[in-house]
């Protein structure tokens, strides 16, 4: 079984947005942590009702010019949660899509996750352990 976990966001301004998201809409700062495949910041974030936003910090030769023109946020991925994070992955791998990160584990999110593309679509499969932070 899965569901719709969260969405991220490549920002500039990381900490400024935070602050703006926190202070403007209510949300709640959840954790900062490192991404797994360059260490640039992360923050979880998530309403009253639980839906969560996770905003990563734009590199810093991405800070001169955003990727799309006018913007400074880039959709990342969707993320779905499973309670087999490897079966879910490998299910996936069969349906045709393509894996970008393996099973893995981040250790910041208590979680076990991978990384497919699903058409045009990257798709974060993810489970928390019971002590996650993240988990809501």
């Amino acid at each position: 079984m899965t569901r719709i976990d969260h969405v991220a966001l490549e920002i500039h301004r990381f900490d400024e947005q935070i602050d703006l998201l926190v202070d403007t809409l209510g949300l709640r700062l959840v954790r900062i942590g490192a991404r797994y495949s360059t260490g640039q910041r992360i923050a979880m974030l998530v309403d009253d009702h639980g839906f969560k936003l996770e905003l990563i910090e734009a590199s810093p030769a991405e800070d001169d010019a955003s990727p799309v023109k006018g913007t400074d946020e880039v959709f990342q991925h969707l993320a779905v949660r499973a309670d087999d994070v490897a079966l879910l992955h490998d299910n996936l791998l069969a349906a045709g899509a393509s894996e970008r990160r393996p099973p893995h584990r981040l250790d910041a999110a208590k979680a076990d996750t991978s990384l497919v593309e699903l058409g045009t679509l990257a798709v974060q499969v993810v489970r928390y352990d019971e002590d996650s932070s993240d988990l809501t």
